[in-house]
């Protein structure tokens, strides 16, 4: 024992050297590891307290709620449909400050106000001015053959109101130069609804070929059908046909269909499972190229449905125009001011200016100054 001990107090040598007993660590691995030691047994400890607690708690509840003849099952489905019923009755304040569809207020006011707008419009045309020249009753027209006039126009309306805020957009960033600088606030709310302006513009069309295949359907066209064999027969007229109206009907009608093709597209690829699927180059390919000769195709065939109609002076009652004039303004506004855009002049000038390149030479020009 007295021999271990003298070798303990010994150092021991190793090639001349000494190498002495391993001291307890002063790092700092060793200090964090000691922190975090305390903090996991401080949470621990948290946690056995809250655990106590709630079983407490609980345990305290069961026993109020509880009656003799009772079931445990029925007990707790009181408990959870309680709780439910509070929070329906009272719900919190942060939920009811939270507005209903924010994106879709601009969308659907602009909508109701153009179809109310468009709405009097052909009602006073068509339905008041026989009505108060002629003493002719033709208030049948409103559920169908109105609201029929009304449809297409605000739907080729709030199409153009999708693509009109990137015209204004690059506009701006002509003015400013650069592509840092932000937008007005209502253009910049103009261009966060466009999904829904083009959402609202598919519906519109929708019900707008719904009603025109309807047409076939109605007893006043019947009525009409037989009137005009009748005044035919009477005319001693063998062919009906007129050439010119049927290419027209032909041609409109087919680029109807194929505009509202090209809106049905554009509403599924705004789903958001299908536009995540989709790369942003495929996405913005659909949405702008796409876009556009849906906007063509929309503006075409409205210009063909008037056919010769423009210089008829017939459609202009009470020196107004018709409604056919007021659903192209904007629309041909917007292809007229895209292909303007499309020039190489101003097309190399706006890539510059979104590529970045422009903020440079600006800000060089104003430290010359300086």
């Amino acid at each position: 024992m007295r021999e271990r001990e003298r070798e303990r107090e010994q150092p021991i040598h190793s090639c001349g050297k000494e190498k002495h007993v391993a001291e307890p660590e002063t790092s700092s691995n060793y200090i964090e590891n000691l922190n975090n030691w305390s903090k996991n047994m401080d949470q621990d400890e948290n946690q056995k307290m809250n655990s106590e607690i709630t079983q407490a708690v609980f345990g305290n509840a069961i026993m109020d709620l509880q009656a003799p003849g009772i079931p445990e099952e029925i007990m707790f489905s009181h408990m959870h449909q309680r709780t439910h019923t509070d929070e329906f009755e009272s719900p919190p304040k942060k939920y009811c400050e939270y507005d209903i569809f924010p994106k879709w207020h601009l969308p659907v006011k602009t909508a109701l106000i153009l179809s109310l707008f468009i709405f009097t419009y052909t009602f006073l045309r068509d339905i008041i001015h026989p009505f108060v020249t002629a003493q002719e009753n033709v208030f049948y027209k409103i559920p169908i053959l109105v609201i029929n006039k009304v449809l297409p126009v605000v739907s080729i309306t709030l199409l153009a109101l999708v693509y009109l805020p990137g015209i204004l957009a690059a506009g701006f960033q002509f003015h400013y130069g650069t592509k840092y600088r932000r937008f007005p606030q209502w253009l910049d709310r103009w261009m966060l609804s466009r999904k829904q302006f083009g959402l609202l513009s598919f519906l519109f069309a929708s019900m707008h070929a719904c009603y025109s295949l309807c047409y076939p359907l109605r007893r006043s066209y019947r009525y009409k059908l037989l009137n005009w064999a009748y005044q035919q027969v009477q005319k001693k007229k063998e062919n009906a046909w007129i050439e010119h109206d049927v290419w027209r009907m032909e041609i409109y009608v087919s680029l109807g269909i194929l505009a509202l093709a090209l809106l049905a597209l554009l509403a599924v690829t705004s789903i958001p499972s299908v536009s995540y699927s989709l790369t942003w180059r495929e996405f913005h390919y659909i949405q702008s190229k796409m876009g556009y000769l849906a906007l063509l195709l929309c503006t075409i065939h409205a210009l063909v449905f008037a056919w010769d109609k423009w210089i008829d002076p017939h459609q202009y009652l009470w020196y107004t125009p018709p409604t056919f004039i007021i659903a192209v303004i904007l629309p041909i506004a917007v292809l007229t001011c895209k292909v303007i855009l499309l020039f190489p002049c101003f097309r190399k000038r706006l890539q510059k200016i979104r590529s970045g390149c422009a903020v440079v030479t600006n800000e060089t020009q104003i430290t010359s100054k300086l």
